[in-house]
Formats: structure tokens, C-alpha cells, sequence
């Protein structure tokens, strides 16, 4: 979670926060897995990036280099203790990008897979599209093809009940 301010003086480096949450992929109604992420994330980020298991990143900012050199193991060590799963989004700039002066028409976003985890994902929103990225260990997740299927389904069923078919209200 970017710790930004919008409209904030720009700053060099990253200023990230992470939130541990369940992700409620048994709720059968789209709506409640979406309001349920909601509320998790709402309550977590009410309580401060310094709280939980997220404190770790913001308080590596405060650490001196010697630190993170012998602390950056252990850390490692001890993310596929604490999630599962990363899952993060990925700003990008709103105005229309080129390569080679040739426009780019979607940006794919790719996280980090750490050391003994399965998946990571990522998220960008670029010319009014969700990109997602996936990066996987090809032995713990050997059908990745089969859950990059299931994100479109899921993007597509989200997409009825926020802007098309059901007209209930989403957080």
C-alpha cells in the first residue's frame, strides 16, 4: 500500500506499507468477497502501517544499511510464515505512455515472487484497463494458465455487478 499523499511534494523512493488480510475467495456473491477486502483493508489501514505484520516495511525505512544487510535474510525467511500469497498494485502514470514513439496500449505489471513463496500478483490501471500480472513457482502452481482464467471470470463478474447487470450496492 503506497503511503503517499495525493497531491503530495515528490519524493524519491518508496513509501509502502503492508497489511496482512484473508482473502475471502469461499464467499459465493461477488459483492461480499469484494466488501469483505473492503472492510479487511479499511480496518487495516485505520489502524497506521505501523501496527501488524505490515510494520516491518515501514520500519526497515528507519534502519541503517549494516542492519539491512543481516536483517533482510531472516526476513526473507520469515515472509513464507506470514503470507501466502503477495498481492499489490503497481501505479503508473495517467497520461498515455510510448515506447520507441510507438503508444503502448497495456503495461503488464510483474511483483516479486520472495524465496519459498507460490504467487505473487500484481495490479496496474492503464488507458481505463485493470492489467494484472502473475509470476509463480511452476512446481507449487504448475496450472497458472487455469487461475489467469479465473481472474478474468472474476474481473468480468465484478464488472456486472458494479457497472452493468445488478444494480446492488458495492462499497
Amino acid at each position: 500500500v503506497s503511503r503517499r499523499r495525493p497531491g503530495g511534494a515528490a519524493a524519491t523512493g518508496n513509501r509502502l506499507s503492508a497489511y496482512l488480510l484473508g482473502l475471502p475467495v469461499t464467499a459465493a456473491d461477488p459483492r461480499e468477497r469484494l466488501r469483505a477486502v473492503r472492510t479487511a483493508m479499511d480496518r487495516n489501514k485505520a489502524a497506521g502501517p505501523l501496527k501488524g505484520a505490515g510494520a516491518v516495511a515501514v520500519l526497515a525505512d528507519q534502519l541503517p544499511p549494516l542492519a539491512h544487510r543481516f536483517g533482510a535474510p531472516l526476513a526473507a525467511n520469515a515472509a513464507r510464515m506470514l503470507f501466502d500469497v503477495l498481492v499489490t498494485s503497481v501505479p503508473l502514470p495517467r497520461s498515455a505512455l510510448s515506447l520507441g514513439g510507438c503508444p503502448l496500449t497495456a503495461l503488464y505489471p510483474m511483483a516479486p515472487l520472495a524465496r519459498g513463496q507460490s504467487l505473487a500478483v500484481a495490479l496496474s490501471t492503464y488507458g481505463g484497463r485493470v492489467h494484472v500480472g502473475l509470476v509463480a513457482d511452476g512446481k507449487a502452481l504448475p496450472d497458472l494458465d487455469r487461475l489467469a482464467a479465473a481472474v478474468e471470470e472474476e474481473f468480468a463478474e465484478l464488472g456486472a455487478v458494479i457497472v452493468g447487470t445488478d444494480r446492488s450496492p458495492v462499497p
